[in-house]
């Protein structure tokens, strides 16, 4: 049986509620990142997906974690720009020794666009994934539920 971790980072709320549920098929306990840098409101927005798009690392608050006895770790995030957004960026790069031999996935959140970018720019700095799926805002509780089902069915494969 796998034994993981959720990690989220949210500005609108909407990936915690992934995280909740993803937590409910797995089983796993979830983890926030804390952003210490404000997004509200249009320039908080302009600067997410600025900073996403040019490989910011943004400062987080973060409790201690062992990853240690960990084999999964599942990654949800807002899509900005089409790259990883600088919180997660920040908690990567502090985490990248104890990810190493981890099974990674990720469940991206946006508006619209198409995911195939935003797994390029992932896997391009930082590891393979696993499992990836993107679950859009306007989609019915039932649609999430069913991605979400299928990218944890897909990740914890043995």
């Amino acid at each position: 049986m796998a034994k993981g971790m959720i990690v989220y980072v949210t500005r609108t709320g909407n990936c915690r509620k992934l995280a909740e549920q993803t937590a409910k098929e797995t089983g796993f306990p979830v983890h926030e990142i804390q952003d210490l840098v404000n997004r509200k409101g249009l320039f908080g927005w302009l600067k997410a997906g600025f900073q996403a798009s040019t490989g910011v690392a943004s400062p987080i608050k973060e409790a201690e974690l062992n990853l240690a006895g960990l084999d999964t770790i599942i990654l949800v995030y807002p899509v900005w720009a089409s790259s990883v957004c600088p919180p997660v960026r920040t908690w990567l790069r502090l985490h990248q020794n104890e990810l190493q031999d981890k099974r990674i996935g990720l469940i991206a959140s946006n508006l619209g666009s198409p995911g195939d970018r935003v797994r390029a720019a992932f896997e391009r700095e930082f590891y393979p994934l696993q499992a990836f799926t993107v679950i859009q805002e306007r989609e019915t509780e039932g649609e999430k539920l069913q991605k979400i089902r299928t990218f944890t069915e897909t990740l914890l494969k043995k």
